[in-house]
């Protein structure tokens, strides 16, 4: 099956999507191509990457679905890959997240993220279990059936059936402000495809490490989620899901000598995506 990894370039950081493909290139072979969307306002130093890829330019600020659907259209692979320019993997990361293909039925597979010892701030970030799983792990923010198979699609490392989009869509463009893969996760879910949680597949991810990133970081998850609610209605499973995660972070750093700082982060996440929240419902008024 040919398949395409494609990324979005969506900000000016030519150094980790360098640290990116020279991670892939050993585990590309014929059968890969490579492709990277980037904005007009992005500028990429092409001489300089160590695999052939192809570059599709897109308008600015439309959004991070706009560029994934781009994606997509330009491929030409049975399998679709994303994954995101500011992430790394390891030396098994493709085959482990493309390898449940060969099996029929499975028609998507995601994994998480694993975010490498930083500073303090930045450990206590991760435990709470963002972006991918963190140090929380993926299976202990979002559920895992036995058989190894989870409703929630982490839309910066994941893979596709090119056909899926046939049955259910592509990413939600009107989502500007995130939630893309929560809200395409529910449209898997509603159409009966299952996703394959692949533990092998992780990535790696820098964590978090100022207080202006996470404040930033909260906000503007919590004006998704606003977004999100308006295209899917009732949220109280989402809600249910979220104090079930929170119980496994207090249950999985209950003897960290890091506990009082990821109780406050816990506690500003709520209140700051709260106030994300009311901040873009007063904005669509």
């Amino acid at each position: 099956m040919k398949i395409s990894i494609i990324i979005i370039c969506d900000k000016i950081r030519q150094e980790k999507l360098e640290r990116l493909l020279f991670g892939i290139k050993p585990q590309l072979k014929d059968n890969v191509e490579v492709i990277l969307i980037h904005e007009s306002n992005v500028k990429l130093e092409c001489p300089s990457f160590p695999v052939k890829v192809h570059y599709f330019n897109v308008p600015e600020k439309q959004g991070i679905p706009y560029n994934r659907n781009r994606g997509i259209e330009k491929s030409s692979g049975e399998i679709i890959v994303f994954i995101d320019d500011d992430c790394w993997v390891s030396a098994g990361w493709l085959e482990a997240l493309v390898g449940p293909f060969d099996v029929e039925k499975i028609m998507v597979t995601t994994s998480g993220t694993h975010i490498p010892h930083s500073n303090f701030f930045g450990d206590c970030v991760s435990a709470l279990g963002f972006p991918g799983g963190g140090s929380l792990g993926f299976e202990n923010v979002w559920r895992v059936s036995s058989e190894g198979f989870t409703n929630h699609l982490a839309a910066g490392n994941c893979a596709f059936r090119r056909e899926v989009f046939d049955v259910i869509g592509l990413f939600d463009e009107t989502l500007k402000s995130g939630a893309e893969d929560a809200e395409l996760s529910y449209r898997i879910e509603k159409a009966g495809i299952p996703i394959k949680y692949v533990p092998n597949g992780y990535a790696f991810h820098e964590a978090r490490t100022t207080w202006t990133s996470f404040v930033s970081w909260q906000i503007r998850r919590g004006r998704a989620n606003y977004h999100f609610k308006q295209k899917v209605g009732a949220i109280g499973g989402f809600l249910k899901l979220r104090l079930w995660s929170t119980k496994n972070i207090l249950i999985k750093n209950k003897f960290n000598w890091r506990l009082p700082m990821i109780l406050f982060l816990l506690f500003m996440s709520f209140l700051l995506q709260q106030e994300g929240f009311l901040l873009e419902k007063k904005k669509q008024r």
